[in-house]
Parts: C-alpha cells; sequence; structure tokens
C-alpha cells in the first residue's frame, strides 16, 4: 500500500480577488499598528496587534479553503478470468510438435504460476459457448468459435464487474472480430498460432456467391484456392490435381453438385461452378477440395453457404434504339438484387430489335419494338428510356407512354446527347413528363469536370440514403451533362452541377398523374463504377432505391421502408435498422413499438428518431447468441395500427470453423485496443504477465478534508484571538 497527501487549495474567490483582499488586509493592518505607535511604545504596540493580525490571517484562510486531499493505492485483490479456446482449429499442430490447445493449457499453467498471490485465475473452455476447464474438448463432432457470442454470454451469465479483467487465450476464430460487444472489464489476448511460412497446407481462400438469386435464372459461384509449400517439393507434386466439388444438401444427405480437377502447383486456382434454384427458398451447398497427402489439416478445405432463391417481385423494362454504356451498368445492378425482373429491349439493325432477360406473359408485343398499347407497358412497375430523339417515336407509342405514367407507372428518363430538348422533346405530347422546362434552343451535352451537389433540401431522401455522403467523401463528379431549363413546380432536384453561371439540375423528379417520372442529365454516371470501390457502392445504391422508392416496393410495410445496416449478422453484434416513413404527410402523429423474440422468449425493443433526418427512426437489436431471432415492428397513430412489419434474423458464423488457420494477429489486437487491453504472441508471455501485474494496482481511497471546517477548533481559536486582543487592550487602557 501507498499514500499521496498534499495540500490544495480551493479559494472561493478568483485569484484576482483573493490578490486584492490579501493587499487590503496588509494595508489595514499597517494603518491599526501606525495607529497603535502612535499612543503606545513598540513593544505593546506589536503585542496587541499580533493577535490582531492572527485573527485577519484565520479570515483569510477560511476564504481561501485549505483542503487536505490524501490518495491510497493498494495492489487489487480479485480474480482473472482465463478464456481458452477449444474450437477445432487448436487442435492443429502447425509448429511440428504440440497443438495449439496444448501450448495454450500450458501458457495459463504458467501464468498462474507467474502471477501475484492476491489475484487468483479461474480459466474455461469455450467453443460456441463457454464450457468447465478441460471440458470444451468433449463436444463431437467439429468444434466452432464464436468469440463474439461467447464474451456477450459471459457479460450476461457472470458477474464479469467484479473481476480483474478477461484474458482471451484463442487463435482468433475464423470471421472477422469487428463490431463486437466489449466486456465491462479490460480484455486481454494471448494469440496461439505458429507462423505459416513452413506450413503445407491447401485451403479454400473465398467463396463468391450471390446470397439471393431469382427462381430458375443460372448463376455462378466462384472458389479460390491457395496452397502454401512451406515443407518441401513432394508436397508440390500432389498439388497438380486437386479435385474440387461442390454439393448440394437434399434431405439430409449430400449430393454432387459438380466437380471439377485443378492445378494448385502455382499456389494458386481459381474454379467456377454454374447452377440454379429450381424453387424458391433455401438451398444449402458444399464446397470440398482435397484432400492432399501431407497437408497440415482439412479444417480449411470445406466451405458451407446457402443461396435463396425468390420470386420477382418487381419488374423493369429498358428501352433505347442506341444502348450506351450507362446500360450495361444499371442491368449489372440491377441484376444484383434478387427482387428485379430486368426486360432489356434495344433496337440492333434497321427497325429490328432483341428482347433480352425476364420474359412476362404477354409480352409478345415488345419483340416488335416499343409497345403501342398500354397493357403492355402495364406489365412493368419501371420503364427505362435510354437517350434517342423524339422522332423516333410514333404517335401511338407517345399515348402509351402518357397513359401508362398517368396510370401510376414510373417512367426514367437518361441524358445523351439525343436527350430532353436537344432531342427535340420540347414539341411533343411528352414534354408535360419532363421534371425540368424543355426548350428546342437547348445547347449541345456539356464536356468536362462536373463536381455533384447535393442540395439540403434532398439531404434526407430515401433514394440517396448512404449515396450523398459517398458523394461528399469520394469527390464524385460526372463528365457529362445536358443543360436542362428550369425545374418545374412541385419537382424534388436530387442532385444539381455548376454549369457555367448557374445551377443546372442533373436528377429530379416529379409526379405525373397517378405515377412518377425521374430524369438524369447525364449519360457518364456509370464511369463510377470503375473510379473507386465507393463510388461503384454508391452508384448501385442509387440506382436500387431509386427504382425501389419511385415504385414503393421497398422492404418495410405501407407507410415505411426499413434499411438494414448489414446484409448478415454474426452472434454477439449489434444490428441497428433504420425505419423511415415514405411522405412528410404520413410522419406526422406517428409512433413505433418494437420487439425482438429468440426462442421463447420475447423483448420490447425501443425505436427512437434519429436526430438531424426527418421522418427517420432507428433501434438497436443485441444479438448474443446464434439462433433464430425474430423481429416486428408496429406503427401506431393515436391507438390505431396503421402498418406493420416483421423479419427472421438468421444469427451464425459467416465462414466455416478452421477456414482460416492463419492467426489473426491483426484482428486480435484491434480487438484488445478496443476492449481496453492489450494483445501478445504465445512468445510474449511474460509481457503479459508483468502487464496484468501492474495492472492490479489500483486507486482506492480519494478523500478531500477541509481544514477550516474540519470541527470546532477554527472558531475556538478564532474567539481565542479577539479574546486575548480585547484583555490586551484592556490592561493598556485602551478600552
Amino acid at each position: 500500500m501507498s499514500i499521496i497527501a498534499a495540500l490544495l487549495w480551493r479559494p472561493h474567490l478568483s485569484p484576482f480577488l483573493c490578490g486584492l483582499l490579501v493587499l487590503a488586509a496588509a494595508v489595514w493592518l499597517w494603518a491599526v499598528y501606525q495607529r497603535l505607535l502612535a499612543r503606545l511604545e513598540p513593544v505593546k504596540a506589536r503585542m496587541i496587534i499580533a493577535p490582531k493580525a492572527a485573527a485577519l490571517i484565520l479570515l483569510l484562510v477560511a476564504v481561501f479553503e485549505p483542503v487536505w486531499y490524501v490518495e491510497t493505492m493498494e495492489k487489487a485483490r480479485g480474480k482473472l478470468l482465463v478464456l481458452v479456446d477449444a474450437s477445432s482449429s487448436m487442435d492443429v499442430v502447425d509448429d511440428g510438435q504440440h497443438s495449439r490447445l496444448a501450448r495454450a493449457r500450458t501458457a495459463v499453467e504458467r501464468l498462474k504460476k507467474s502471477l501475484p498471490v492476491d489475484i487468483q485465475v479461474e480459466a474455461l473452455d469455450f467453443t460456441t459457448q463457454l464450457h468447465k476447464a478441460g471440458e470444451g474438448t468433449r463436444t463431437n463432432g467439429i468444434r466452432g468459435t464464436d468469440i463474439g457470442g461467447v464474451l456477450a454470454a459471459m457479460s450476461e451469465q457472470r458477474d464479469v464487474a467484479s473481476t480483474l479483467g478477461v484474458l482471451l487465450v484463442t487463435d482468433g476464430g475464423d470471421d472477422t472480430l469487428e463490431g463486437l460487444l466489449p466486456p465491462p472489464v479490460p480484455l486481454h489476448i494471448l494469440g496461439v498460432g505458429a507462423p505459416p511460412d513452413k506450413w503445407n497446407d491447401i485451403a479454400i481462400e473465398k467463396v463468391s456467391h450471390p446470397p439471393t438469386v431469382e427462381k430458375e435464372v443460372e448463376y455462378e459461384i466462384e472458389v479460390n484456392l491457395e496452397a502454401r509449400t512451406g515443407g518441401g517439393r513432394r508436397f508440390v507434386q500432389e498439388l497438380r490435381r486437386v479435385p474440387v466439388v461442390l454439393e448440394e444438401q437434399v434431405s439430409g444427405q449430400w449430393r454432387t453438385v459438380a466437380d471439377k480437377t485443378v492445378n494448385l502447383s502455382n499456389r494458386r486456382a481459381q474454379v467456377k461452378f454454374a447452377t440454379s434454384n429450381k424453387e424458391v427458398g433455401l438451398r444449402y451447398f458444399r464446397v470440398t477440395a482435397g484432400p492432399v497427402n501431407g497437408e497440415l489439416t482439412t479444417l480449411n478445405n470445406v466451405r458451407h453457404f446457402a443461396v435463396e432463391a425468390q420470386k420477382k417481385s418487381l419488374h423493369v423494362l429498358y428501352f433505347s434504339r442506341e444502348l450506351g454504356m450507362d446500360f450495361r451498368a444499371i442491368r449489372s445492378e440491377m441484376a444484383r438484387d434478387p427482387g428485379v425482373a430486368f426486360t432489356a429491349l434495344f433496337r440492333t439493325l434497321s427497325e429490328r430489335f432483341t428482347l433480352q432477360g425476364d420474359r412476362m406473359p404477354g409480352d409478345e408485343e415488345l419483340e416488335a419494338g416499343f409497345p403501342t398499347s398500354e397493357k403492355t407497358l402495364k406489365l412493368y412497375d419501371c420503364v427505362i428510356l435510354g437517350s434517342f430523339p423524339a422522332e423516333d417515336w410514333s404517335e401511338q407509342q407517345m399515348k402509351a407512354l402518357l397513359q401508362y405514367a398517368e396510370g401510376g407507372g414510373v417512367v426514367i428518363f437518361l441524358g445523351g446527347s439525343k436527350s430532353f430538348g436537344a432531342g427535340g422533346y420540347a414539341r411533343t405530347e411528352l414534354a408535360p413528363m419532363f421534371p425540368w422546362k424543355l426548350d428546342d434552343r437547348e445547347p449541345d451535352m456539356a464536356l468536362g469536370a462536373f463536381p455533384i451537389k447535393v442540395p439540403p433540401a434532398a439531404s434526407g431522401h430515401p433514394i440517396l440514403s448512404g449515396v450523398s455522403e459517398a458523394l461528399i467523401r469520394e469527390g464524385a463528379i460526372v463528365e457529362s451533362v445536358n443543360p436542362v431549363g428550369e425545374v418545374k413546380v412541385g419537382a424534388t432536384v436530387l442532385m444539381e452541377v455548376r454549369l457555367e453561371n448557374r445551377t443546372v439540375a442533373l436528377a429530379a423528379m416529379h409526379n405525373f398523374g397517378k405515377g412518377k417520372v425521374f430524369a438524369l442529365a447525364s449519360n457518364t454516371m456509370w464511369k463510377w463504377t470503375s473510379r473507386s470501390e465507393g463510388l461503384r457502392t454508391a452508384f448501385g445504391l442509387f440506382w436500387r432505391q431509386c427504382i425501389r422508392n419511385l415504385t414503393g416496393k421497398q422492404e418495410g410495410g405501407r407507410v415505411f421502408t426499413v434499411k438494414w445496416d448489414k446484409e448478415a449478422y454474426r452472434p454477439g453484434e449489434q444490428a441497428t435498422p433504420e425505419i423511415q416513413v415514405t411522405s412528410p404527410g404520413t410522419a406526422e402523429g406517428i409512433r413505433f413499438t418494437a420487439s425482438l423474440g429468440f426462442g421463447n422468449t420475447t423483448t420490447p425493443v425501443r425505436v427512437e428518431p434519429v436526430q438531424g433526418q426527418a421522418r427517420t427512426w432507428s433501434c438497436k437489436l443485441r444479438l448474443n447468441q446464434r439462433g433464430d431471432y425474430s423481429f416486428k415492428l408496429v406503427a401506431y397513430r393515436g391507438d390505431e395500427m396503421v402498418d406493420s412489419y416483421e423479419k427472421a434474423l438468421r444469427i451464425a458464423p459467416l465462414v466455416d470453423e478452421g477456414a482460416r488457420l492463419e492467426l489473426d494477429a491483426d484482428g486480435l489486437a484491434k480487438l484488445a485496443e478496443r476492449c481496453s487491453g492489450a494483445f501478445y504472441r504465445e512468445n510474449e508471455l511474460e509481457q503479459l504477465v508483468k502487464r496484468i501485474s501492474i495492472g492490479s494496482g489500483r486507486k482506492v481511497i480519494a478523500q478531500e478534508a477541509s481544514l477550516a471546517q474540519a470541527g470546532p477548533w477554527f472558531v475556538l481559536l478564532f474567539i481565542a484571538l479577539l479574546a486575548t486582543e480585547w484583555i490586551l487592550r484592556r490592561r493598556n487602557h485602551l478600552i
């Protein structure tokens, strides 16, 4: 135990006033002393002035408030909770002598002997859940790792806050460790894993596949493999013919879908499988590579995944007489949305047309070109029109498009050299459809680099959710702009650019009859897809949200939409869905209630408005355990329910156990840093012991005591001094 003591001052006045007070007291005391000298001898004058001076000093001390500060330091006495990873990846003998688990248990025993006697160590095993020490390996089959779920369960089941900290002894698992909820005490991590430079091993590095697809549409499963050949040439020879098998689970049994052989002697290879889902629902797959004689382990030779087939509920027709690069980019992004059926109709030679993509019953008229009947257009929720001159339209086609939009359809006009006023649309029947004014004298398309700006009024628009931030962050531009006219009354401008001395709408929308019309005054936005990953993501998000918002078909209900911050969640993570009411009038007086169900338990969830975002709410869902959760959201106006929404959440690790055998040193170090701890490798055990031992000292007492107010002595002393002065004055006949 160590004690630190100090005298501190807590004056009731500012330093300037304190100085003036001391100066005034000194001047007054000097004046009194001079008056005493005029009537008494110097010795007697000093005797009388002494108690007065002492009383004055006591008063000044009371104003300056002296405080005696004591801080006591003592060693902590308590428990260190040690969690030892007992998953299957810890069985790997990656140093050529002992398994990771054996080395981890040895490290824990050394730790117990090295720590101060005041620190007790409680060791537990963990896999996907907590086990008693030494019992984590008794589970049959593959033992998984779930660091996030175990930390969350530990915080709920044990009084972790009363411990000195938690030590995690692990190889890091297979999922990324970001987004995990930290424990309430410091988390230290001891990483177990030998360098992989001397391994003989093959592994499935990555499996790329769409999470959701449309029924009966072919898609690709891409498998990337890698090999490590640190143990000799004989193993390299085994890599020339490595079998790769794709299997599907049918009635609890694995059935081969396809198999191929690859050459891994160059350390890397890629395999592609094509398949399709004939039925709606989840289809479970397994990809297996090898095995190869002499490899370290087969844990990383297998990957499981699932692909969900959905019926397409949103049908989009793209039509243009002249295809541009924007067509390919938009088609690619629409293909990423499993709920969108994309049909492309374009001219090839003369007046011959090609029809690609999803066919609809009753769409035979499209084989001859753009339809002349509203009935055919009504097969589609949205019609996208490329850049071509107005003279290529027939009167019947224009009439069909007008009737389609007035009846509730959605039309999107794309920019280009033959669009809007430059394309001759100003004097056509279609002119009223556009969200801006058209002019036959509209200048040619402007070329250059035009920075994009989102008007303040559009910053919270659902189409730009997650897009406007990326445009600012990436410094987004377009390289071409149609110099369109002023925006019509009632239209909404989503993006704009500065063109010479005026601001021009780049993207705008307005209501037309019962439908909606959107127009984009550029044909170079597609270049975002190759400029940066951030802009590529923003491009796809913009178009998917644009079509879903305009058609009103988004995840959620009739009154609100729900946007999730991730496609999938792991145990221990937190989901933060964003709820947005679709129109300003609907938002007035609305309130939400939500609940999260798991097993037989249902927990209420708070739904709160998002500051600075109109018509937007959010909630936080703690997903501590693996399994199936159900989220329910209900909107009320007063006591009347106006809409509801439900979603099932499957919570599980995203990759197989042992898929990434290398020690995740970077991920573990970041996790320890976020949790106020430190990361050490297994050969740095002595440094870990020192860190825990030094960190066991802590402040337990910090007390302050006012000297002026600590008991009656101050008042008694002040009265005694005044009495002494009175007696001296009386004896010297001054009273």
